[in-house]
């Protein structure tokens, strides 16, 4: 009988020399999350396309929206809510279908040198960066929305990782703290903690 191959894990780690780079790709693994993602953006479309045409006819029915006349002073306000709803719609479907987006081919990276840990999401992510020296307690947590991976940065809490599993979250936390830990605030107080949950 032959053996369970161990997993290599999401994550891609390249060493940089003194900076480290992880990408995690922030697609899912799991086949019903995925066809969740996939699913909803192309239902919100289709309902918000038949609730424009369906608005459309309504007028066309009233006689509000006759070609021959022109538009009438009553019917100007409707035009104007219909353009305001439109612009709404069309904002909301972008911002949907980015999102999809960056479900399907955004990647998480992460860069580690010996003064920052940076992390952007891309395509579509702002850059956020942290002072390796405020950064504490740098942990792999249960659960969680918004990441496993996570740190304390003053009074408030990180997190990355998002669609990591804990085995491999716990690889790239130690792999952290091996490589930077020196240089986190941990090691000005006396040494590092597990920091396991």
């Amino acid at each position: 009988m032959a053996f369970v191959e161990p997993s290599k894990g999401r994550a891609k780690i390249i060493d940089l020399g003194d900076t480290l780079r992880i990408e995690i790709p922030m697609r899912s693994k799991n086949f019903v999350g995925l066809v969740v993602v996939l699913i909803f953006p192309l239902f919100l479309t289709g309902w918000f396309i038949g609730r424009a045409v369906e608005g459309i006819s309504t007028l066309r029915e009233l006689n509000l929206l006759s070609r021959s006349e022109g538009w009438t002073p009553q019917v100007l306000p409707l035009v104007g809510g219909l353009i305001v709803q439109g612009v709404f719609i069309f904002a909301l479907l972008g911002y949907i279908w980015l999102c999809l987006l960056q479900r399907l081919v955004g990647r998480e990276i992460i860069t580690v040198s010996p003064v920052s840990l940076d992390i952007v999401s891309r395509p579509i992510g702002r850059l956020r960066r942290y002072r390796l020296t405020e950064i504490s307690n740098l942990r792999v947590l249960e659960k969680g929305s918004g990441g496993i991976i996570s740190f304390d940065y003053g009074a408030s809490m990180v997190r990355f990782g998002l669609n990591l599993d804990p085995a491999e979250a716990q690889q790239i936390v130690a792999l952290l703290k091996e490589r930077f830990g020196q240089y986190m605030a941990d090691s000005k107080a006396g040494g590092m903690e597990d920091g396991v949950c």
